[in-house]
């Protein structure tokens, strides 16, 4: 099974940047450097962000974008708040309710993450990553680090074996759900860990 981007009907259509009719409009997964980037050209507005990431998630430009209705650009928000706040597991989840399959295709061990797109990196192509349970030394390492983001990337390459520049390749849904299961390695006990492979 594999998670295809929704596809929007547009209320009303808009008129492209090159005087064509736009009346659906194909969304895109958002990726991790993307999403730094246009957060980082927005600035602290809100507003300001929902558009950017609203630019990245439809294709639209400035002016194609400014034209949709109220409700059309409500939905893509809808879409850009999803796909920038919940884990991969819940759009599989949602392509599999959508092609009427029983059961999620899910792997039943936490640390084999199933990606939303697959990951190129070092010359291979990847639909999962495995996480490894990162070891003190790594964390000290990671505490030295200035910011929240850089120990973020920087624990996260430590448990998945990536590059940190292929990080930046990652959906950002494959970026949340990675982030869940890094903070029980960092956070939770070694019993919460037993209990979970002993059911």
């Amino acid at each position: 099974m594999s998670w295809i981007p929704p596809t929007h009907v547009l209320l009303s259509p808009i008129t492209a940047d090159d005087e064509s009719q736009i009346t659906q409009i194909q969304l895109k997964p958002l990726f991790y450097a993307a999403q730094k980037e246009a957060l980082a050209r927005a600035g602290d507005d809100e507003d300001d962000q929902f558009f950017e990431l609203a630019k990245l998630a439809s294709g639209l430009s400035v002016k194609e974008l400014d034209q949709l209705k109220r409700p059309d650009y409500v939905s893509i928000a809808q879409y850009v708040h999803e796909m920038s706040t919940r884990p991969t597991s819940h759009f599989l989840q949602q392509a599999s309710a959508a092609e009427d399959k029983s059961a999620l295709a899910q792997s039943p061990d936490p640390d084999q993450v199933q990606l939303l797109q697959p990951l190129n990196a070092g010359g291979r192509s990847m639909t999962t990553l495995s996480l490894e349970m990162p070891v003190l030394r790594a964390t000290k390492a990671m505490k030295k680090l200035k910011t929240a983001k850089e120990r973020a990337e920087f624990i996260t390459a430590h448990c998945t074996g990536l590059m940190l520049p292929d990080l930046d390749l990652l959906t950002v849904p494959d970026w949340t759900q990675l982030q869940v299961r890094i903070d029980d390695f960092l956070n939770k006990p070694a019993a919460f860990f037993q209990s979970a492979t002993s059911k």
